[in-house]
């Protein structure tokens, strides 16, 4: 059994959290689960035998690129809060 890293912890609980902040602000729970992305994603990193695989570094570069996506436009103001 894999022991329990802050780093998946941390992921955890910033996409749950940020799903179900949705109600309250689309953008902050964007940004949220986009962090929660980006902490999946650097955690899949540390624990892949060969990060630099083109399989693995493929995959979790995409997941976290997404996260970064999701943060950048969760934190784009352009005024309108929907």
């Amino acid at each position: 059994m894999l022991a329990y890293n802050p780093l998946i912890m941390a992921g955890i609980v910033l996409i749950t959290v940020g799903i179900l902040y949705t109600l309250v602000s689309a953008r902050a729970g964007v940004v949220l689960a986009g962090l929660g992305t980006v902490a999946a994603g650097v955690f899949l990193f540390t624990i892949v035998p060969n990060p630099l695989n083109p399989i693995a570094f493929f995959f979790n570069g995409l997941l976290v690129l997404c996260g970064l996506w999701m943060v950048a436009v969760g934190a784009r103001g352009d005024g309108v809060e929907r």
